[in-house]
């Protein structure tokens, strides 16, 4: 069967799940995903709109700390469809449907949680510019946040629960977060994003509780309803 035909197919499909979603049926989370979903995922994401932004708020907790200490600032978890949505957004100009059917076939069907990671503002405060007129002895230390290593996520622990039973990482990576450069300040180390993937047969459609715990063992809690989750 050509593309254009299976193309069609998936948009006989996608207005039954819209007529189904009208009727106020729940679609919830689904595994795999259908040739009609990924399409959809595909478009809702190319749109990059308020529709798109509205469809994934639901999928991010933010994280509200006033810490002086590295703290979490979000949580975040992706079911496939979302996966599908969120790639499809970030990249609006040249991504084809084609490639991200490809991509998704490529990774499989896969949970992941992504959490933000951030360090106090390593640059002075505006009160602390009075600090420049005082004699070296006088002025205060610098703090200890100023600088730190870019491995500094790993003293935070994570955990992805079902049941209160943790659920298995299969892979985990990290990026560093760095403050952009201007042309008095250099580029400094402000955060780190970390994700954790998981076996979507590993992960119920049910609720899942992601825990954070920090280097000074506070531990940190998001939760996500995955059956009522796409």
């Amino acid at each position: 069967m050509s593309f254009d035909a299976r193309l069609r197919i998936a948009r006989l499909l996608l207005a039954v799940l819209l007529c189904i979603a009208d009727s106020g049926v729940s679609l919830a989370y689904e595994v795999p995903l259908t040739l009609a979903a990924l399409h959809e995922a595909f478009i809702l994401g190319q749109r990059n709109d308020a529709a798109t932004a509205a469809f994934l708020n639901p999928y991010v907790t933010q994280i509200t700390e006033n810490s002086r200490e590295p703290h979490i600032a979000e949580i975040q978890i992706l079911t496939p469809f979302a996966q599908v949505v969120d790639l499809s957004r970030r990249f609006t100009s040249g991504y084809s449907e084609e490639q991200a059917t490809r991509e998704y076939h490529e990774r499989g069907d896969t949970v992941v949680v992504r959490i933000v990671l951030m360090l106090p503002a390593a640059y002075p405060k505006p009160d602390a510019l009075q600090n420049d007129a005082l004699a070296p002895a006088q002025q205060p230390a610098a703090p200890a946040t100023a600088l730190r290593p870019e491995n500094f996520w790993q003293n935070f622990r994570f955990a992805t629960k079902q049941h209160g039973k943790t659920i298995s990482t299969r892979f985990i990576r990290n990026q560093p977060i760095h403050s952009t450069p201007t042309k008095d300040t250099p580029s400094v180390l402000d955060g780190a994003t970390v994700w954790l993937e998981y076996d979507a047969k590993d992960a119920a459609s049910e609720e899942t509780v992601v825990e954070v715990t920090t280097p000074d063992s506070k531990t940190i809690s998001a939760t996500f309803d995955l059956k009522k989750l796409r």
